[in-house]
């Protein structure tokens, strides 16, 4: 009985607190002009990839970060820098021996990750362009294996918002999606049945960056 009334305290107080998060609004009016970091227990990156035609093979990424430059009044003028850890991957496999042995054979694996060898991926954005009121497009230098390509991502900014424990700090929040071609950056292990082009889909919040 005590465990029960500590649980049904606890989700109490994480709906009390929920309730206090200032509900997300599609907007631009009052976001503050700013340096925004990753927040990143509310972000997520996966890769999605063709297996034999019959199903997408998705690796979630667990160790990523970001910088955002942005301004609401021009957001064609942002910059964002972002960095991924190709050695921490989450697969999912429910059988936890295969799915060390895949996770291995991805990350460190010269058919695939090879992040020994190369441990990071890195995109950098050279320009922006609007497709809608809050849709765009980033482009910028994907690094991946050692070689760099242009890459453009589709991007949804899903709005602003506050939580009381980062003070007046701004939380904003996007999704994006682009698709890439692996063989270009020199990974060709199994195609076709492995298919060739790889879907990557991020989500996830920016917290204004606190004040020196």
């Amino acid at each position: 009985m005590r465990n029960a009334f500590k649980a049904a305290a606890l989700s109490a107080s994480a709906l009390a607190a929920s309730a206090c998060i200032t509900a997300g609004a599609q907007s631009l009016e009052g976001v503050s002009a700013a340096t925004y970091e990753l927040e990143k227990s509310h972000a997520f990156l996966t890769a999605k990839i063709s297996h034999n035609g019959l199903s997408d093979y998705n690796i979630d990424f667990t160790d990523f970060n970001a910088t955002l430059e942005f301004d609401p009044a021009d957001p064609t003028a942002a910059v964002l820098t972002a960095t991924v850890n190709p050695l921490a991957i989450a697969t999912h496999l429910p059988d936890a021996e295969e799915r060390d042995k895949w996770e291995t054979r991805l990350t460190t694996g010269d058919q695939f990750f090879n992040g020994d060898e190369f441990p990071e991926v890195k995109f950098v954005s050279s320009s922006i362009e609007k497709t809608g009121e809050f849709t765009g497009t980033v482009s910028g230098d994907l690094t991946f294996l050692g070689v760099t390509k242009p890459v453009s991502f589709d991007v949804a900014y899903n709005g602003t918002g506050n939580a009381p424990w980062f003070g007046p700090r701004d939380l904003i929040g996007f999704n994006a999606e682009a698709t890439i071609t692996r063989s270009e950056f020199g990974m060709s292990a199994y195609t076709p049945n492995i298919g060739d082009d790889v879907k990557i889909i991020f989500s996830g919040e920016f917290l204004e960056a606190a004040a020196e």
